[in-house]
């Protein structure tokens, strides 16, 4: 079921849902189950992984390059073709990021961020993933009151590489609230549904 859905942000806004929550119920109940398996929706590259940082908890981010996708979604009928304006004025003062994490080559990619995962994901930046692989277990990891998984979809440019990323806490270093910025607020990765993009799979 859906906890909580995607509730875009004003450009530049770190508020108020940039994703989509999803969770099961107990049979007759309204308590979350935790430790169900998470799949890859699309094949890809892993891109970051997070551990144990607000408010994503443990997470991953997995690239898929666009030119991958369905022919409809490269014809910018799903996807948009270009990131914001780099003059939006942003919500958070921000540290620089990791350049890593600006991307580098030709082209832009969709990037799924898989967030709350009861542990941390077992990857490094660079595997490859089938769609449909296991990557973790649904959790209750960082800024979450019950378990589930919390999704995130955005197109950026290509071949980004997150070595972690934290909204700002006492635990979070100046690069890791820098690519938080630069991934949430810059414009440079522009938030999508990711229910609208994965319902228009063939």
């Amino acid at each position: 079921m859906i906890a909580n859905p995607y509730d875009p942000p004003p450009l530049g806004s770190d508020d108020p849902h940039q994703g989509v929550d999803l969770a099961q119920l107990l049979p007759g109940s309204q308590v979350a189950v935790s430790g169900l398996p998470v799949h890859v929706a699309l094949a890809g590259r892993v891109a970051g992984v997070v551990r144990d940082r607000f408010p994503y908890g443990n997470a991953l981010l997995i690239e898929t390059p666009l030119d991958s996708l369905p022919p409809a979604w490269q014809e910018g009928e799903v996807l948009p073709a270009t990131g914001a304006t780099p003059e939006v004025r942003n919500s958070l003062t921000c540290p620089p990021a990791d350049p890593e994490a600006m991307g580098h080559g030709a082209g832009r990619s969709l990037y799924l961020l898989y967030a709350h995962m009861k542990e941390t994901p077992t990857f490094q930046p660079g595997d490859l993933l089938d769609c449909g692989q296991v990557v973790g277990a649904i959790g209750s990891s960082g800024n979450a009151l019950n378990p589930h998984l919390h999704l995130e979809a955005r197109s950026g440019p290509a071949g980004a590489r997150f070595a972690s990323m934290a909204h700002y806490d006492t635990r979070a270093s100046p690069e890791e609230m820098g690519n938080y910025c630069l991934w949430r607020v810059s414009g440079a990765y522009l938030p999508l549904d990711p229910l609208l993009l994965l319902g228009s799979l063939p």
